[in-house]
């Protein structure tokens, strides 16, 4: 059996509360320690400067040090113990706290983080506004829509691990789609990777790699709309999108006589130009030609007779609407 000491176990002081630090407080590390210390700080409007801090020693003093306040504190990991523990504190601020600013230097993504990660962890698609509120609300500081966003996504990485841990599973992940998804099929296309001018023969980079997602979709019988297929490009160049038209017409849509529905994005025309892109037969989609008109044309009526149009079931009731078209652009 064993024996739990009190020198074995860490202080709980409470990071939302009010708690006064002092000498004996032990944390369970370092980042621990410095979150109480940047919390502490926070809540009473006091600012403070680190004026050590090893892999042995963390202390910090006010900005204000000397005349106007003395507060201080020296918290320090020991041999005998593996806690960091305050050796030494001079407390409370004896300045008067400015409230003044609207945010705190002290308030920093590493302590947002820690404040928002249950929200996060509960929906990592929770927007970065009510993180926002969510902040001033606990610390009466109003802090910037970046510091926010940086917080969060330190949070996202601790909860499904950083993006190169991320990307490092990329390929077993497919492995297990192929396996348990018969018929999956998997393009990733890799390069080699230098570390300098030195090659790294057990890694890989994404030939394409940041971060744009191609996607296709269709619509089954019951007019459902599924995806079908997905590639993940740099960017939404000619290049990429040949390489995702080519690969769906290919491994997909193998059928004959498929047609293609899209925007008049150039990179796609541009695609569907190239040779060997195997796709005969394309349209345009309808509600971006009225999408595009819209926004050149501010007209609600003109842009109704467009879709008409389109859906016009012969060639002279499509001309009727274009010539209602062409009457709505003149007096707009």
């Amino acid at each position: 059996m064993n024996s739990t000491n009190v020198e074995d176990i860490p202080s709980n002081y409470g990071l939302t509360g009010e708690m006064e630090l002092e000498v004996g407080m032990k944390f369970v590390n370092k980042d621990a320690a410095m979150l109480a210390v940047k919390n502490y700080n926070i809540r009473r409007s006091g600012e403070f400067k680190v004026v050590e801090s090893d892999h042995s020693r963390y202390v910090c003093r006010c900005k204000l040090f000397g005349d106007q306040c003395s507060w201080m504190v020296r918290v320090a990991k020991t041999r005998a113990s593996r806690f960091w523990e305050v050796r030494k504190y001079q407390g409370p601020h004896t300045c008067l706290a400015s409230a003044t600013s609207q945010d705190h230097a002290q308030l920093d993504s590493n302590v947002i983080c820690q404040h928002i990660f249950p929200m996060v962890q509960a929906d990592a698609t929770i927007c970065i506004k009510v993180l926002q509120g969510s902040v001033e609300s606990a610390y009466g500081y109003k802090v910037s829509y970046k510091k926010v966003w940086l917080a969060k996504q330190k949070a996202i990485a601790r909860i499904y691990g950083d993006w190169d841990e991320s990307y490092n599973q990329l390929q077993r992940y497919f492995n297990a789609l192929q396996t348990f998804v018969p018929g999956t099929i998997v393009d990733l296309q890799t390069r080699p990777y230098y570390v300098g001018n030195t090659l790294d023969r057990e890694s890989v980079m994404f030939h394409q790699y940041t971060g744009t997602l191609l996607m296709g979709i269709a619509q089954d019988g019951n007019n459902n709309i599924l995806s079908i297929a997905f590639a993940l490009v740099e960017r939404e160049n000619t290049d990429a999108w040949c390489f995702f038209l080519t690969n769906l017409r290919r491994h997909v849509a193998t059928q004959p006589a498929v047609l293609l529905i899209s925007d008049r994005h150039a990179a796609i025309k541009a695609a569907l130009e190239r040779e060997g892109c195997g796709w005969e037969h394309n349209v345009y989609c309808i509600r971006h030609i009225a999408s595009n008109f819209a926004t050149n044309f501010k007209s609600k009526e003109a842009k109704r007779h467009i879709v008409s149009a389109a859906y016009s079931k012969t060639q002279a009731q499509a001309q009727y609407y274009l010539e209602l078209v062409r009457r709505s652009k003149c007096k707009s």
